[in-house]
């Protein structure tokens, strides 16, 4: 009997040693630094990523639209769009409120504007081919429980509402809205993001996307990884039908 209590106080005093000592860290300076930024006030923190590429080659530039306006046009203005272009993106998020309706999430608002521009097409004034605008409303939890999935540091995960549009009107018009939740994992240089959406419904009448689903899938998987100050990314849709997508690209090639 006294053996068995010394082993169960043993065991209970190692479990309260265990619990009271905190796990390593591996990620501690960037959370510390995340944690510092958070707390300063109208800071604009990086999101998806600000850019530019001053030379983009565009295999299948879609004018179709214009070919009314070409005939209206003399012929040496050549095509509408040129295959070359210039591609930049300005993306910034901006906490809103922490601990977020007494929680341990934080609402944070998020902005991100991406453009083709057609800038070595002079006979049709350099216009913009394409910009998006996406507006973001969403919760993020850190994680502090230090898990682990696959050998990578589980961080922490975002789930919100997400808005697309080219900010077009009428037939030249798209745009979509989908709740998301995405899920961010580091490890030696490497970060991971999952993302999952749903699309919110329209209207038939009014849906100006509705085959979007084929081409953007119902999530994304990017890959990240760091060399310094450089990073490579690779990023992936989730069940994007590919073959829809081939079909559409034959009618350009």
């Amino acid at each position: 009997m006294k053996n068995i209590v010394f082993l169960l106080t043993a065991f209970l005093l190692a479990a309260a040693s265990s619990y009271a000592q905190e796990p390593s860290d591996p990620f501690k300076k960037e959370r510390e630094n995340y944690e510092k930024l958070l707390k300063t006030k109208y800071a604009l923190l990086p999101h998806r990523g600000t850019f530019l590429l001053p030379v983009v080659y565009n295999t299948i530039p879609h004018e179709d639209i214009y070919q009314a306006m070409k005939s209206a046009v003399p012929e040496e203005k050549g095509d509408v769009y040129k295959n070359t272009e210039a591609e930049f993106q300005v993306s910034f998020l901006l906490p809103i409120d922490r601990n977020f309706l007494h929680t341990n999430f934080d609402l944070n608002f998020a902005y991100t504007h991406h453009a083709w521009w057609q800038v070595y097409n002079s006979n049709w004034s350099r216009p913009f081919r394409e910009t998006n605008y996406m507006p973001e409303l969403f919760v993020r939890h850190i994680d502090r429980s230090f898990s682990k999935v696959a050998g990578f540091d589980f961080m922490g995960f975002d789930a919100g509402y997400v808005h697309q549009s080219n900010g077009q009107i009428e037939i030249l018009s798209r745009s979509w809205d989908r709740l998301f939740a995405r899920g961010l994992f580091q490890n030696s240089g490497y970060m991971l993001f999952f993302t999952g959406w749903i699309r919110l419904p329209e209207k038939s009448n009014e849906d100006d996307n509705s085959d979007i689903l084929k081409y953007m899938g119902h999530g994304s998987f990017e890959l990240y990884k760091t060399f310094g100050k450089h990073s490579l990314s690779l990023q992936v849709p989730l069940g994007a039908q590919y073959q829809s997508l081939q079909r559409k690209l034959k009618k350009y090639i």
